[in-house]
């Protein structure tokens, strides 16, 4: 455009100088065929300019974090539209993204209807695309609707329930995850396992612990978290050389579990902080055994709140174990219980980790000893939580930017009382619906229904 302007003064100039009778006319015949080509050069360019499409650029934040778009306007036509929203959750406004594409180019701007549970993300294209197009819009309202009441709990006389807890049974390099199932007042199994930072050279981390751009991205320098339960020959072999063990840590876990088995809570609690405690579990070795013991009858009080399922054998013929994965993105890691008797899945547990700011969350013990536990994080006030343990915030954080209405423990539960009575077989088929499995399972809204299953059936298996 400069160029334009230019050389249209010098055609007046020279238009000027004719009139006057200027012997500058020789001049001025020489100068107007170049102010000419001038013309004709940008007239060429802002043709090839509109011919290829302006790029207009605008953000705005979305559920996960910036929701960008790029605009290619032609002659005042969105022809193609590039929207990006990275931190978005993938199956939901990650998988909205191509759908309001093709809205903001059908409405020619930000006046579109936005896709249905996707909510946040697209109002946050609306605004994007406002801002990239230069104008003003009014920002949509985004009034959370009300939670839903969760299921009540059905008496089950003499039932078994299952609970857990997230506690630091063993000093401040780590946390523990203690499993209970009880019957009344007694437990009838249990599980410990604990998770510790590590170099990832040296273990095998818990999921996403790689992906340093979403989970792995809070975890320090050379440093990931792994279960001592899926490390335990490394762990052990470490226990062994330093302290001279000579029983393997998963083997510790194990006649600890083994000892809380009939056991009623308030006897297993007397044992906590007892030094001495692990002189009356045979095969156990671990000078926290106390603690352990504790932790396992803190997991049974929490289960005495839960729904409870019909059973009327042996505890011996019950297994109990736990598996982690990645059920819910790539932002998390997950863990799944599973109580089995036979083929039939009786009860069932989960919970996500992931990491939040330390001013919002109730991080996982020993999160605040930045000497020890703490040091493994990339920053100590961005922290590792349970979703569990932080079921309001979390809770009310879906309900405010996606509109949710069912708090996440509640969804967890409704997995978990669907699954539990069914068979591994008939639960395994239920994970492999994916995205349709939610429909089949009442009280559930999560779109990762069947990964949460999935995980409950790996644990079973």
């Amino acid at each position: 455009m400069k160029r334009n302007i230019i050389s249209i003064a010098a055609v007046v100039a020279a238009l000027s100088m004719t009139a006057c009778g200027s012997k500058s006319t020789t001049e001025t015949t020489t100068a107007a065929p170049a102010s000419e080509a001038a013309v004709t050069e940008a007239a060429a360019t802002t043709a090839a300019q509109e011919a290829q499409g302006e790029i207009k650029k605008g953000e705005a934040e979305g559920f996960g974090g910036k929701v960008t778009v790029e605009l290619t306007v032609e002659g005042g036509t969105i022809t193609d539209a590039v929207i990006t929203g990275a931190d978005e959750t993938p199956t939901v406004g990650g998988a909205a993204l191509e759908e309001l594409k093709a809205q903001v180019i059908a409405a020619n701007g930000p006046e579109i209807d936005g896709v249905s549970g996707a909510t946040i993300t697209s109002n946050a294209v609306k605004m994007a695309v406002a801002e990239a197009m230069g104008v003003e819009i009014e920002e949509p309202e985004t009034k959370a609707p009300a939670m839903a009441q969760p299921a009540a709990i059905v008496p089950v006389e003499g039932g078994i329930q299952m609970g857990q807890v997230i506690t630091a049974a063993h000093g401040n390099k780590c946390f523990t995850q203690a499993t209970a199932v009880v019957q009344g007042d007694v437990i009838i199994a249990a599980y410990i396992d604990e998770y510790q930072f590590g170099d990832p050279a040296d273990v095998t981390a818990v999921p996403n612990a790689d992906d340093k751009d979403n989970f792995g991205a809070g975890f320090a320098d050379g440093k990931v978290l792994y279960s001592k339960r899926v490390n335990a020959e490394m762990y052990s072999k470490n226990m062994a050389e330093k302290a001279g063990s000579t029983v393997k840590l998963n083997e510790n876990y194990d006649e600890i579990q083994k000892f809380a088995v009939g056991k009623t809570i308030d006897e297993l609690m007397a044992y906590k902080g007892d030094d001495k405690a692990v002189d009356a579990v045979s095969g156990a070795t671990l000078q926290d055994t106390g603690n352990y013991l504790a932790a396992i009858a803190e997991a049974g009080k929490i289960a005495q709140s839960t729904q409870a399922v019909e059973f009327n054998g042996s505890s011996e013929d019950l297994t109990l174990k736990m598996v982690q994965g990645a059920a819910h993105g790539n932002k998390c890691f997950s863990t799944a219980a599973a109580l089995t008797y036979g083929d039939k899945i009786l009860l069932s547990w989960i919970d996500d980790f992931q990491f939040g700011a330390a001013q919002d969350v109730t991080g996982v013990p020993n999160s605040d000893d930045t000497e020890n536990f703490g040091a493994g994080y990339a920053d100590p006030e961005n922290v590792l939580f349970s979703k569990r343990v932080n079921a309001d915030y979390y809770s009310n954080l879906m309900n405010s930017k996606a509109g949710a209405t069912v708090r996440i423990d509640d969804n967890y539960n409704a997995i978990q009382n669907h699954v539990n009575g069914m068979t591994i077989a008939d639960a395994e088929a239920l994970a492999g619906q994916g995205e349709t499995a939610v429909d089949a399972v009442s009280g559930a809204t999560l779109q990762d229904t069947a990964g949460y299953v999935g995980l409950i059936v790996e644990a079973a298996k």
